[in-house]
């Protein structure tokens, strides 16, 4: 009796995994931050009047192949030669979904189950240029972005580039998490790139990773030149830390002056060559205001990509696997702050799988230093974080167990100044 139900529950569990593997449903709308949950309503009440609904806009660039036309155009899992940009609808829940609930998902932790995000609609502006100055269609997407900034507090642009396996519904998810939680903070873009939609064809979606790269620099290179932006920021999520990598060493050495308007640069997880992220950093990090990698020692995830690609993966590091030159460029780059390492330790933190690559929008405590980071360019101790030094003498900082009770703290010191 007991062999069949152990064969059942493997049953089950191989239809489970073989789901998620070929399958990928809408992305819920993550848990919310810290911040939201204890000043959730004061936060909603100072947006823009836009964000209130459960409808989320956000801009797109993409080098994926499109289909189709006017409304019923999309993009395929193939990569195209060509830049396009356009506008992105998403939609909290569903049409019964009521401002109530929206507002209840987004300052509680607990309660119902978290609503979808569901891709509404998709609306292609223009395609940017490769060189020369971009054409009508072109400026009117940038004229979009720059009216988009002129009712946030901040002139800034933040760009998101997801990872692989990734299908365009759920990479706009991804997205829209940030541009509805970072409030007035930013106007989010999201580079979505090629992936093939499916784990199996993982190294071939690093191929395309790398190959779109450029596409990434220019689309940098054209926002900071026909976008009114202060700071253009940018954050990247696992195979994402690969384009992020390439594409900014490629704006560092084609183009510094964009490069140089870069502000926040977050890779989190970062499924990277750990020896091309080290010797691409030292291209663009001098440029950047700040450089943060979110890294898990026990990612299950960058441990497999590491098998995979036989390579130590950026966001699991083997440092060991770098030359003494590269090792020290490190080492000085953590001690002049221009590179901040921020260590997950699942077992001081809860809800954290001790093997979790999907804890920014897992977790709260994570979500939250990422929007204190990206939204607020607090320093880690300003965040809250507890400073550490390795063996070697790089520091790193980590969640301290009291975390929560750091940010109630800071957020009621905030109130009474």
């Amino acid at each position: 009796m007991f062999k069949w139900i152990f064969a059942a529950v493997l049953l089950v569990g191989g239809a489970v995994g073989a789901f998620y593997m070929f399958v990928h449903p809408p992305v819920r709308l993550m848990t919310p931050p810290l911040v939201y949950e204890y000043e959730g309503e004061t936060i909603l009440a100072t947006l823009p009047e836009q964000a209130l609904d459960g409808r989320i806009d956000i801009f797109y660039a993409t080098n994926r192949f499109p289909i189709g036309l006017g409304e019923a155009q999309t993009y395929t899992i193939a990569p195209d030669r060509t830049l396009r940009a356009g506008s992105a609808t998403l939609r909290i829940g569903d049409e019964t979904t009521t401002l109530e609930q929206i507002r209840a998902w987004t300052t509680q932790a607990e309660g119902d189950a978290r609503p979808y995000l569901h891709l509404e609609a998709l609306n292609e502006k223009a395609v940017l240029p490769d060189s020369g100055d971009p054409d009508a269609a072109a400026r009117e997407w940038f004229a979009a972005i720059d009216a988009a900034m002129q009712v946030r507090q901040t002139k800034n642009i933040l760009i998101f580039v997801h990872g692989a396996n990734t299908t365009l519904e759920r990479a706009a998810g991804h997205a829209s998490q940030l541009q509805h939680y970072s409030g007035d903070a930013a106007v989010v873009v999201l580079f979505t790139w090629p992936t093939a939609e499916n784990f199996l064809f993982y190294l071939r979606d690093i191929k395309r990773a790398s190959a779109s790269a450029p596409h990434l620099a220019r689309l940098i290179s054209l926002l900071a030149d026909n976008t009114v932006a202060e700071k253009i920021d940018l954050f990247s999520y696992s195979s994402g830390g690969t384009v992020a990598s390439s594409g900014l060493a490629l704006l560092a050495e084609e183009d510094p002056e964009g490069a140089d308007r870069l502000g926040e640069v977050v890779h989190i997880a970062p499924d990277a060559s750990l020896r091309l992220f080290v010797e691409e950093l030292r291209l663009y990090a001098p440029l950047a205001d700040r450089v943060t990698t979110f890294l898990n020692l026990a990612d299950s995830a960058l441990r497999l990509a590491n098998i995979m690609t036989g390579e130590s993966r950026a966001g699991r590091p083997d440092v060991r696997k770098l030359s003494e030159e590269d090792t020290q460029f490190a080492l000085e780059a953590a001690l002049s702050h221009e590179l901040q390492v921020v260590q997950i330790t699942p077992r001081s933190m809860p809800d954290v799988a001790r093997t979790s690559h999907t804890y920014w929008y897992d977790n709260q405590w994570v979500s939250n230093d990422l929007i204190l980071t990206l939204a607020l360019d607090l320093s880690p101790e300003a965040r809250g974080l507890d400073p550490h030094v390795a063996e070697a003498g790089a520091p790193f900082w980590t969640f301290p167990e009291d975390y929560a009770d750091r940010i109630r703290r800071g957020l009621e010191a905030l109130r009474r100044d």
